[in-house]
């Protein structure tokens, strides 16, 4: 319908520049113009004009409907790209992208998270069960976390957590509400009836004088230090 209409407009703005001068040109001149004429002027400027105009428009919409779909791949792609299929969160690439412009104008605080005992969840269950068990991870750290605070998967059952523009008691509040909703939630699975995951959280500054990878190596040092005092804890890295 929208093409219909913008070819009538053009139709009717056609007749309208091809049918006055000639009514005009005829009253100043005093020659009657035969009506055939009229209706030759009429079927070539309306009936030509309406049908070039209606192709056009129609071709306009249908390229303003593969612009949409294309943006909509567009979309779908780069939300591939940057995921990670297991469990939703950013990917390692995508994390880091999108840390690093946020750490070289605010900076803030990183965090690493790591599954304890997730080896003898696959062994135990299966890895079924344990990728249903870091989907569920995944699920607990994205509703413990803050508006603008970055997720992603690290790699295996490691994940890395970015706390934008916060000083080291508040980062210590979101990994210790982090490591206690972990534990409190509900996790087990039809496999695995009353499964428990704990987890381990090392934390780092992410000053904006020093390189991402560095404090990523600090956070990771920091997360080892709460596997040997006993996991299920929070260490910051001194």
């Amino acid at each position: 319908m929208g093409a219909i209409r913008k070819a009538l407009r053009w139709a009717a703005f056609s007749l309208g520049v091809t049918l006055v001068p000639m009514y005009l040109l005829s009253r100043w001149t005093g020659l009657e113009v035969p009506a055939v004429y009229w209706a030759f002027a009429t079927c070539c400027s309306g009936g030509v004009s309406f049908l070039v105009s209606l192709r056009l428009a129609w071709q306009g919409e249908q390229l303003r409907r593969l612009n949409a779909e294309l943006e909509a791949v567009h979309v779908q792609l780069k939300h591939a790209a940057e995921t990670d299929p297991l469990t939703g969160v950013l990917n390692r690439t995508a994390f880091l992208e999108r840390l690093e412009p946020q750490h070289r104008s605010v900076g803030g605080w990183i965090l690493v998270l790591d599954v304890d005992h997730f080896k003898s969840i696959n062994d135990r269950y299966g890895h079924e069960v344990g990728d249903r068990a870091l989907c569920k991870v995944a699920g607990v750290l994205r509703r413990s976390a803050r508006t603008g605070d970055l997720i992603g998967r690290l790699g295996g059952e490691e994940f890395g957590i970015y706390l934008p523009g916060v000083g080291r008691g508040i980062a210590m509040q979101v990994a210790e509400r982090m490591r206690s909703d972990m534990e409190t939630a509900s996790l087990s699975d039809p496999v695995a009836p009353g499964m428990t995951i704990t987890v381990s959280i090392g934390l780092a500054a992410a000053d904006r004088d020093v390189a991402i990878a560095e404090s990523l190596r600090r956070a990771d040092f920091a997360m080892y230090g709460a596997k040997r005092d006993g996991r299920n804890r929070v260490r910051v890295t001194v």
